[in-house]
């Protein structure tokens, strides 16, 4: 059933506090394929419940759209772009950021460093698992160490939230099919609850052969199989205590490019037989002491293994992840002003492993930080300030040297109702990393003694070397109103302004096609400035959204930044355009539409056609009770494209699948 609660509270929403009035409007409507869970409303920062009711609609987005990995999920992001086509080659880039260059974690857990080309875990999770996807660019000193270019936070659904209300059990049950890869996949979940305790074990798998892009033409290399297997227990506020505990593997297999993946198209190509697999265990402590709200504490450890396993060529990279962290947060008054007080220290250490004809190449490579940091939030009338500083320690092994250190990162934030539902807000923050964009596997061929910053031509070259740091500034307003059109709908929009420079990126020399590693050196800065727009409008079971996104990343000397030239750093598109209506046309029946449209880019180097993308999707429950049948069809009118953060040209990157009819039957009892 649908939530009509911002239908009908919007109307009266003139009366509320600027959070309350925000959190009703942005709130979209329940569709049966997602979860919903109650808005929190007491933080003092308006912000934090924006991205809360974002984070769920990215979810809802993607199990609209059948979401068949996290490029999907992500697909539809208006801030993000995915490029390489097949899933082993697969980047993608936040407002211009590579992914190399963020905090991604899932539950709470890092994913840590590149295997080869890629990033192991980009592809890692059953989209089905997924409670919410936040995507964090306002700096804030709590968010986690690393993140220069911003973070992507992943989290998992409990029993709790699946189980039917009155019912201490259940299953669902899903089997699917999508026509560009003729992909065959099912699931298995089954969920319940005794007390305030809860366990959900599922297990998943897809089998998809080489998928056809636009025009008919199919894509060497990007069949594959992915299974994925995850057990959660959840203990939910008993005595204000809150226990979670799950388990992951993820597995992804089959014939793919080696090196090349993601670089100019060859039909031709040999391909070689590669698993990559994700093993990840959590627990999540939180306690909330009943009537004090001095007291909100959270512990979350984590342990998280990745291995990329060429069989072909008997190569095996793979790295070793621990970390944790602690924090409590207290909201308390003096005088006029409320506060929400974050104090916390995190850590994380992981070690990377190359071995080749089943020996060991170099030594194993350990980088670790950490970290300490306080968080301000404060509230006074209609003003909201943020300050936070984090310190991290860190070390990382480069061959037999390790370079080691520590910094200190601040940020700032701001943001002020003037009134008639606009809010002003800006935002800065400052962020280090010590382990550079270089894949573990070519991290663990540095020789023993590698030479640093030696690179001529560089503005570095000579000169002391150093960890990576990054300043990111945002800022815009917002607009929110309820009645705008109709009594009972609502409207809400924003513009925001931001700019992200790196300085300091830590690169290899050598390494390519089994050469040893000889040196190191920070890169030339880069810097990526942009805006995005973003509308969106709701009355009763119909939403509708509109964002446009533009993004531009330039080197040291202005020139903007392809794919292929800032592989693992940034790279420029052309402007984005994303539409997505919704409409919840009866109790069982729901259908939506996307429009993507990405415009031409003809600057500098870089010379790429845009593309127009239609989408639709349609749910039906059934007459049999707990049945549905979802439709998704993707690139409706077949068109034949390539993602602009694809390296190569129009003529020669991989092509992105065409139309593909996506069907699913989904059981829940």
């Amino acid at each position: 059933m649908v939530d009509r609660t911002l239908a009908r509270r919007s109307g009266r929403a003139a009366g509320l506090g600027v959070a309350a009035l925000m959190a009703l409007l942005l709130t979209p409507p329940a569709p049966a394929w997602s979860w919903q869970e109650p808005v929190a409303l007491e933080t003092l920062e308006v912000t934090a419940t924006l991205q809360k009711d974002a984070a769920q609609q990215r979810v809802q987005q993607a199990q609209r759209n059948l979401a068949q990995d996290m490029a999907d999920v992500l697909r539809d992001e208006p801030a993000i772009q995915i490029g390489g086509g097949s899933r082993n080659a697969q980047r993608f880039y936040l407002r211009g950021i590579e992914a190399s260059n963020l905090n991604i974690r899932i539950d709470g857990a890092s994913q840590g460093r590149n295997l080869f080309q890629h990033r192991g875990a980009t592809g890692g999770l059953d989209a089905d698992l997924l409670k919410s996807v936040s995507v964090a660019t306002l700096p804030a000193s709590d968010q986690g160490g690393g993140a220069l270019g911003g973070s992507i936070l992943f989290e998992t659904v409990d029993a709790q939230d699946l189980l039917s209300a009155g019912r201490p059990a259940g299953v669902r049950l899903k089997g699917s099919h999508s026509s560009a890869d003729d992909a065959i996949g099912g699931a298995a979940s089954a969920y319940g609850r005794y007390g305030d305790a809860g366990l959900l074990v599922h297990v998943s798998g897809v089998n998809a052969e080489d998928y056809r892009s636009g025009a008919g033409n199919e894509v060497q290399g990007s069949a594959g199989r992915d299974r994925d297997y995850f057990a959660k227990f959840s203990l939910l506020d008993r005595a204000g205590h809150s226990l979670r505990l799950s388990a992951e593997k993820n597995e992804n297999s089959g014939l793919y490019r080696w090196g090349a993946g993601d670089g100019a198209y060859d039909d031709t190509a040999t391909l070689q037989y590669q698993i990559s697999e994700r093993q990840t265990q959590v627990l999540d402590y939180r306690f909330r002491r009943p009537a004090d709200e001095r007291v909100d504490l959270r512990l979350s450890l984590f342990h998280n293994e990745q291995s990329l396993d060429n069989t072909d060529a008997n190569s095996l990279t793979e790295t070793e992840g621990y970390g944790g962290d602690l924090r409590n947060t207290a909201r308390f008054h003096l005088g006029a002003t409320g506060h929400e007080l974050t104090l916390g220290v995190d850590l994380y250490q992981e070690e990377g492993r190359y071995r080749t004809a089943g020996s060991r190449r170099g030594g194993d490579n350990q980088a670790e930080v950490v970290g300490l940091y306080v968080q301000e939030r404060m509230k006074l009338g209609p003003l909201q300030l943020a300050a936070g500083l984090r310190y991290d320690d860190y070390s990382t092994d480069f061959g037999a040297v390790t370079v080691d250190g520590d910094e200190f990162s601040p940020s700032a934030g701001a943001e002020l109702a003037l009134g008639l539902g606009v809010t002003l807000f800006a935002g800065y923050g400052e962020a280090v990393r010590s382990s550079g964009i270089i894949p573990v596997q070519w991290l663990a061929s540095a020789t023993d003694t590698p030479t640093f910053n030696q690179r001529a031509g560089k503005d570095s070259f000579g000169k002391g070397f150093k960890a990576e740091t990054s300043q990111r500034y945002e800022g815009g307003l917002r607009f929110e109103h309820g009645g705008l059109l109709r009594p009972d709908d609502g409207f809400e929009a924003s513009l925001t302004l931001f700019e992200t420079e790196i300085e300091d990126l830590i690169v290899q020399i050598g390494g390519s096609r089994g050469a040893p590693v000889t040196g190191f050196y920070n890169d030339d800065a880069i810097e990526v400035r942009g805006w995005e727009l973003r509308l969106a409008w709701q009355l009763r079971d119909f939403r509708t959204s509109l964002a446009y996104s533009r993004a531009r990343a330039e080197d040291a000397e202005g020139q903007l930044i392809g794919a292929s030239v800032g592989n693992r750093r940034a790279a420029t598109t052309g402007d984005r355009l994303l539409w997505d209506s919704f409409w919840q046309v009866r109790p069982a029946f729901a259908v939506g539409y996307t429009l993507d449209a990405l415009g031409g880019l003809d600057k500098d180097a870089i010379d790429r056609s845009g593309y127009v993308l239609h989408h639709l999707q349609a749910d039906w429950q059934t007459a049999l009770d707990g049945l549905s049948v979802q439709l998704a069809v993707r690139n409706l009118l077949d068109r034949r494209y390539s993602e602009q953060t694809s390296v190569g040209s129009d003529s020669t990157a991989v092509y992105e699948p065409g139309r593909d009819v996506r069907l699913a039957l989904i059981y829940r009892y």
